[in-house]
């Protein structure tokens, strides 16, 4: 069934298919015979394959294996299109995400010491203040430069969500925010402008996107 015992001897000549969890392979199979019922595609087809190759070399928890074959036939293929765009720049964001962010807390506690530096009367020198000021001038840079990188690989997610028309993305998206695989940060937030380049890969969409990524 899928072919998966020749993609298994292609992966590893010597694996034997009864190492596997044999009872979790094959409920994940009556799971996969349901969903290829359903698929419209052979790339669908194809999706359900990889999932089931990928869970049987790098087990998940089952209930995510069972998400991810859903996920298998209910996206198309251009949904599945713009999550590899995400999940690609995803990895690219998140290390900026973290080094912006702490940046933004260094300068924030500057503040505080800068009105004791500038203090004439808390009696810090001239080299102190020239110092803090080149510091804090460098920081600022390195923030300024880290953001320029961020929104450049933002532009990266806008440009190819630009290939379709405003309707056709918001219907796409919606569907996959729905589907519980990107999610937005902001929601709720006064910073929340609802554009969609900004939203993230959920830890389901990243694992989907993995098992895709297997070579098989």
């Amino acid at each position: 069934m899928f072919g998966l015992e020749d993609l298994l001897k292609k992966h590893d000549e010597n694996f034997k298919f009864e190492k596997a969890n044999v009872q979790e392979v094959r409920d994940l199979l009556e799971t996969a015979i349901i969903n290829a019922s359903r698929a419209s595609s052979e790339t669908k087809i194809d999706r359900l394959r990889k999932v089931l190759f990928g869970h049987i070399i790098d087990p998940q928890p089952i209930d995510y294996t069972s998400r991810f074959l859903d996920l298998a036939v209910r996206l198309n293929d251009d949904q599945v299109k713009i999550l590899n765009v995400y999940f690609d720049t995803e990895y690219q964001l998140a290390p900026l995400r973290e080094e912006l962010a702490n940046i933004g807390e260094i300068l924030k506690k500057s503040e505080k010491v800068e009105l004791k530096i500038v203090n004439p009367n808390l009696g810090a020198s001239i080299k102190q203040k020239e110092i803090f000021l080149k510091k804090k001038k460098e920081t600022e840079k390195r923030q300024d430069d880290l953001q320029l990188e961020y929104e450049n690989i933002i532009n990266t997610r806008r440009r190819y969500n630009s290939k379709y028309d405003p309707d056709t993305f918001q219907f796409l998206f919606n569907d996959m925010r729905v589907l519980g695989i990107v999610y937005n940060p902001a929601e709720g937030r006064i910073s929340n402008t609802g554009d969609s380049s900004y939203y993230h890969c959920t830890a389901l969409g990243k694992g989907f996107v993995k098992y895709l990524k297997e070579e098989v």
